[in-house]
């Protein structure tokens, strides 16, 4: 699985943001870009800014945050009780559940930040080709509109629809794409990254099909003689592939933006498969946009002229 490291401060963000983040229709809505729906409570309604539902006359919310179906099973081990006492919520109820998608672990319980107490249900959902968290918040004052049947209920109608719309996908991102270079989207994780085949499956794996990841980060050095040991660190966090050998960087300038690039051969990891990669990080005003390429070397040839013409048409938006 490409960019490892990436999905697991993904994980690690979606955890924290459902314990921290601030219905019925007859059939499932669908929040922007997202692959999971459900049948909200209540008055929720999706929301305009991020993946999930809210009822602004409330502030009764629900969150999703899509994951990698294997990190499903790390992050349950890491939902403790005294992990999730921790953070501050006070743990009433675990159940396992049956859900369309699969299975999946439902924890309730009641949070009190500010002098402000309000009900939260996590839901982590495996199974299929997409996992997913799923974060409730109901604040005390909403809770008669809200009650817990109607919660559970909405979280137990959770589906997955195999398919995200493009336009969807690339909304969430801060920076739009000009040419996608026959390239087509299939995982947003966030609002900060975007992963790209050349291939039918929806697939992580490299070996099988060429995959560019786009992904926007704030920081980065601003003095411009620390950027390439900056971009080096990152290439070295390309933990699916082995026997890892740089054959080219340099210091380019594309468009008067500073962009330090890495090539490299290497071998999958799991199949031992001859690879080619590429690393671009363009570096901007206190952020950087990162560009990985990977495909097997008798793809490279047909791949590479794609990634670059796709890099060269990404633009902050406006």
């Amino acid at each position: 699985m490409l960019l490892r490291p990436l999905l697991a401060r993904a994980a690690a963000f979606a955890v924290a943001a459902l314990l921290a983040c601030p219905a019925h229709a007859a059939d499932p809505a669908f929040p922007l870009a997202s692959h999971i729906g459900l049948v909200a409570p209540g008055a929720m309604k999706p929301a305009p800014t991020f993946r999930g539902f809210i009822d602004p006359a409330t502030g009764a919310s629900i969150l999703i945050v899509e994951i990698p179906p294997e990190a499903a099973a790390r992050i349950e081990g890491e939902m403790t009780a005294e992990a999730i006492k921790r953070q501050g919520l006070t743990e009433e109820k675990r159940e396992n559940v049956t859900l369309k998608t699969g299975k999946g672990l439902l924890i309730v319980g009641e949070q009190t930040a500010n002098g402000k107490t309000v009900r939260r249900w996590i839901l982590l959902a495996s199974g299929g080709d997409i996992g997913s968290l799923v974060a409730v918040q109901i604040p005390e004052d909403a809770r008669s509109k809200y009650p817990d049947a109607d919660v559970r209920a909405a979280l137990l109608s959770m589906v997955v629809r195999p398919i995200v719309p493009t336009d969807e996908l690339l909304a969430l991102l801060p920076v739009r794409f000009d040419n996608l270079a026959g390239l087509r989207p299939f995982r947003v994780l966030g609002n900060t990254s975007v992963f790209l085949t050349d291939g039918a499956k929806d697939t992580l794996e490299a070996a099988t099909q060429p995959i560019f990841i786009v992904s926007v980060a704030s920081g980065g050095p601003e003095d411009p003689a620390n950027r390439p040991s900056f971009a080096r660190t990152l290439f070295t966090g390309l933990a699916e592939f082995k026997d890892v050998r740089i054959v080219g960087s340099d210091m380019l300038h594309l468009d008067n933006k500073p962009t330090y690039e890495i090539q490299a051969e290497a071998k999958d990891a799991k199949t031992g498969t001859p690879m080619k990669l590429v690393q671009w990080v363009r570096f901007g005003n206190r952020a950087f946009i990162r560009f990985v390429g990977a495909a097997r070397a008798d793809l490279w040839l047909q791949a590479f002229p794609k990634f670059r013409a796709v890099r060269d048409g990404v633009e902050p938006k406006t």
